[in-house]
């Protein structure tokens, strides 16, 4: 079950690196919302199949890989505020 976890976290990863470089490739023209929509599932399946055969644990490890993929591209895709600090009074 151990390896099940590893393989679902390394697989989301993956798939998170597959459609940030897709995107970068692109240069945005799809943008990466409907690049996850479309290609964090079958980019899910495709990694666990590479790694474990066909069977039932495959049911739950590809939306669990797809669900770790799309948290781990949220996450880097946050916007971030940026504050400047205090300005200087005008004279």
């Amino acid at each position: 079950m151990t390896d099940l976890l590893i393989s679902v976290i390394l697989t989301g990863l993956a798939v998170t690196y597959v459609i940030e470089f897709l995107d970068l490739i692109t240069t945005g023209l799809f943008g990466k919302t409907l690049l996850n929509q479309y290609l964090a599932l079958p980019l899910s399946f495709g990694g666990m199949f590479a790694l474990y055969d066909i069977d039932l644990q495959m049911v739950v490890s590809i939306p669990a890989t797809t669900f770790v993929s799309l948290i781990v591209s949220k996450y880097l895709n946050k916007p971030v505020v940026i504050n400047n600090g205090t300005r200087l009074p005008r004279l």
